[in-house]
């Protein structure tokens, strides 16, 4: 097939025709594979949904225990703002099961939303359990309260301090067990249990006494509350509690095995889909090279043609005319090629000069005139300034990327992980002088005096002669050249030192360096730490300049962000601290609080006995004075 016959503007289109297929097919592949992973997407931000509900329950679980199983609110109305979550998310969890059932048909689907179902039973049946054992007034604690309130009536109508004493002990094992839910206090309340039923069947009237009625009710009812305690569990291992803690672990872990599972399915499915468009791209990449490459062959050999003649025309040599084949635009080309051929030939000995470079020759080409001529000459003239231009560029683009190097280099050094300012400072300090061919240097960062309050400058680290200084030095804020520095907030750069000037004070010491910089440390919100100062005895360029300037910039910032995070850490330990003092306070603070209620009840009870007493004794003494006036009478 001789492509000769087509221009190459309708060979361009065919082609363009193939590419144009090329992308709608892969468009197309691409939108359903988009799809597809949408849809994954959407599976995979359903399991996060569960996750997060899960969480969230689990939270609302140990509130509830923790807080609303302390709340009237709960006993009052049987529900409690936790509960009521537990609930709700209960509810979406379901709803988002329902959705995740529908786009993703798996067994365990039906095993998880049989899990929630049980799960959900598991803290009713635990929430009914936590308000049948009550709180204060409320449920089996209430009913223990008002029963043992009867009790201590009755006593207190006996006047039986022995009476008494025992059943302030049987109230104090009842609120020991209440509140530290030890088995042991249960033994204690039952054995002082038997030995006031004791006391009181033998000076009260036996067993069916009202006294013995009373405690036996009283230990009845207590018994009943130690019951239900331990179905509720007393701990994170018995009873309803345990079983509730089971049930989460259960779904937590059925959860994760279902997002594991979709997780290795939706990879195996982009896998696939992966092959597939990989397989089809290959095999319409193939097609398209294969066309690309007839009309790349037909084109490249016309071209070579053409190029074999410019070839011998750029080595001096006259070709034969070329012999024109086909109406393409490559005719048109040979034609002018054919054309220029004797034109060319004049230029040879110019275009030879040019080519080795010799800029300078003073060759005459067509006279120098015409078009071709002083098209010609133009071009030796503009060449001249290119080579010179391009000389330019080739060192500002060293310099440049010189800088562009050492600031990523600085950067990355800085990101590392340090143990302390002074050491994030050497390395700094060291790279900095490495890099700018100086001897020493040093950095200077504000510190404030604890005493007096007062600022000053401290060196924090100083490296020369390629190796770490360990110097002591300190100064006041705005004290020598360092002090201007960190005063003006500007660099200081000092050249041309004289040698007999021997006493120029610099923050390193006394010493004739031919080159001192001093760059401020100043961060993106205008704050300076300090002051870098590096000496050297050769002038440190304007790039080292820059470089060091903007080095500085990031080390401030650095370093602010070093103090930063120390500074929250402290705040954070000191928090925790604080935290576990009030809870450990607020603990205590129950206990006395229980303490001192039963102790206030002791005290009303005294006073009604002396209250009880004082008339007594004033009856008496009435009736004396009576008896004494009536012998006087008599």
């Amino acid at each position: 097939m001789n492509l000769r016959r087509y221009t190459i503007k309708k060979l361009l289109y065919f082609s363009a025709a193939i590419i144009l297929i090329s992308i709608v097919a892969f468009t197309s592949i691409f939108f359903i594979q988009q799809k597809t992973s949408e849809h994954d997407k959407e599976l995979l931000l359903s399991l996060e949904r569960l996750s997060q509900y899960n969480l969230m329950m689990q939270i609302a679980k140990d509130e509830f225990l923790f807080r609303d199983a302390f709340n009237n609110q709960l006993y009052k109305t049987g529900n409690s703002t936790n509960s009521s979550k537990f609930d709700s998310l209960m509810s979406k969890t379901q709803d988002e099961l329902s959705l995740l059932d529908k786009s993703f048909d798996n067994q365990q689907i039906i095993d998880l939303k049989k899990q929630v179902v049980d799960y959900h039973k598991s803290f009713l049946n635990f929430k009914e359990l936590v308000i049948a054992r009550g709180f204060k007034d409320f449920g089996l604690e209430g009913e223990l309260r008002g029963k043992i309130h009867q009790v201590e009536k009755t006593i207190n109508l006996k006047v039986d301090y022995r009476l008494m004493s025992q059943m302030l002990m049987l109230r104090r094992h009842e609120k020991d067990y209440i509140i530290r839910r030890d088995t042991s206090y249960l033994r204690k309340f039952s054995e002082t249990v038997q030995t006031t039923l004791l006391y009181a069947s033998n000076h009260y009237g036996g067993v069916k006494s009202e006294v013995a009625q009373q405690l036996i009710d009283y230990s009845r009812l207590f018994q009943a509350y130690a019951a239900i305690d331990a179905r509720i569990g007393r701990n994170d291992n018995e009873g309803a509690l345990a079983n509730l803690n089971n049930q989460s672990k259960n779904y937590s872990h059925s959860l994760s095995e279902i997002s594991n599972l979709l997780t290795s399915k939706i990879r195996k499915t982009s896998y696939k889909a992966y092959i597939s468009m990989l397989m089809l791209i290959i095999t319409i990449s193939c097609l398209v090279l294969l066309i690309f490459a007839k009309i790349s062959g037909h084109i490249t050999k016309t071209i070579k043609s053409i190029q074999s003649t410019v070839k011998k025309l750029g080595k001096g040599e006259l070709p034969q005319p070329i012999k024109i084949k086909g109406n393409d635009e490559f005719s048109s080309m040979e034609n002018s090629i054919n054309d220029l051929t004797i034109a060319l030939r004049n230029t040879r000995d110019f275009a030879n000069e040019v080519g080795n470079g010799n800029f300078y020759s003073e060759v005459n080409v067509f006279g120098n005139t015409g078009e071709l001529g002083s098209g010609l000459l133009e071009m030796r003239k503009k060449l001249m300034e290119v080579a010179i231009e391009q000389e330019k560029n080739i060192k500002e683009n060293q310099r440049r990327s010189w800088l562009n190097e050492s600031l990523a280099k600085a950067s990355d050094l800085l990101r590392a992980n340090h143990s302390d300012t002074a050491t994030l400072c050497f390395e700094f300090i060291r790279f900095s002088i490495k890099s700018t061919d100086a001897l020493q240097g040093g950095i200077f960062l504000v510190n404030k005096d604890e005493e007096d309050n007062k600022e000053y400058l401290d060196l924090v680290a100083s490296y020369a002669y390629d190796r770490r200084k360990y110097i002591t030095k300190r100064y006041e804020k705005y004290e020598g050249i360092i002090g201007s520095c960190l005063y003006e907030k500007d660099i200081v750069f000092l050249t041309n030192i004289p040698k007999d000037y021997t006493h120029l004070t610099t923050g390193l010491g006394v010493g004739n360096p031919t080159c001192v910089v001093l760059i401020p440390l100043i961060t993106d919100m205008d704050e300076i730490l300090g002051v870098m100062e590096i000496a050297s005895h050769r002038i440190i360029d304007e790039v080292q300049v820059e470089f060091l300037r903007k080095g500085c910039v990031n080390l401030a910032s650095s370093i602010k962000f070093f103090n930063m995070i120390k500074e929250n850490e402290k705040i954070i330990t000191q928090m925790k601290f604080q935290t576990e003092e009030l809870m450990s306070s607020e603990e205590e603070l129950k206990q006395n609080m229980e303490e001192l209620k039963a102790t206030r009840e002791d005290m009303e009870r005294r006073e009604q006995e002396l209250l009880d007493e004082i008339k007594e004794l004033n009856y008496k003494l009435i009736n004396v004075d009576f008896e004494i006036k009536t012998l006087v009478k008599n």
